[in-house]
């Protein structure tokens, strides 16, 4: 029997952690038995400011993780991956902060691959300031976890746009102009730039409503006045 997926429910769940109920219990772990998860796709930009804050003030949020299947006293980060990563650059310069271990709320309940990505997603979204590649990366990974629980036999009532729209907190147009990025944006030539956040969101959809001979056409007379 097909489930239908709301929001709300997903949030309390079984499946997946409970947020703010006031039952979670943080417990401190041994940066040795945490690891990142290698679905993560946002930047981990600014750690050096990021781990000065934390030496200086704490650590003001704890991470939040999971077991890792098979591996015995091993988790995985489900959002906090940037604080990992200060935290681990603080005791590598010798910091005994966090000598009895870093601040976790642990989830213990077993999920789909695609809730466990979509929690890390809606994670981490909410804790950095995204760019536009950024924003392009995240709508992707949404849209391919919702049809991979459809897949699994969850319903999502209305349009699909609508769903990317809800879980990412951008709006309708916005994902329309990423998208029109995403197909129409010159591979190798103007796509890499707008990767790398060298060319913006206005300038990339403006280039993205050409053909492909007219992008080729800009470049050829970008590289002819230097």
């Amino acid at each position: 029997m097909a489930k239908k997926f709301d929001l709300g429910d997903y949030l309390r769940t079984d499946e997946m952690s409970r947020i703010n109920t006031g039952t979670e219990q943080i417990v401190y772990i041994d940066l040795d038995r945490i690891d990142p998860d290698p679905s993560n796709f946002y930047s981990l930009d600014g750690i050096d400011e990021l781990a000065g804050n934390i030496e200086l003030i704490g650590l003001q949020q704890p991470l939040r993780g999971r077991p890792i299947e098979g591996l015995a006293d091993g988790y995985r980060i489900i959002s906090g991956h940037r604080r990992f990563a200060a935290v681990t650059q603080l005791i590598e310069q010798g910091s005994q902060r966090f000598a009895d271990g870093i601040p976790c709320i642990i989830d213990s309940a077993a999920a789909s691959d695609a809730l466990r990505e979509l929690q890390l997603i809606l994670g981490n979204a909410d804790n950095r300031r995204l760019t536009a590649a950024d924003e392009l990366q995240q709508t992707e990974r949404i849209s391919d976890c919702l049809r991979r629980l459809e897949d699994e036999g969850y319903q999502f009532p209305g349009r699909h746009r609508d769903w990317v729209s809800k879980l990412s907190g951008l709006s309708r147009s916005k994902i329309g102009r990423l998208d029109a990025i995403k197909r129409n944006l010159s591979p190798g030539l103007y796509r890499d730039l707008f990767l790398t956040g060298e060319i913006g969101e206005t300038v990339a959809y403006a280039l993205s409503q050409q053909n492909l001979t007219e992008q080729l056409r800009i470049v050829e007379l970008f590289q002819k006045n230097g």
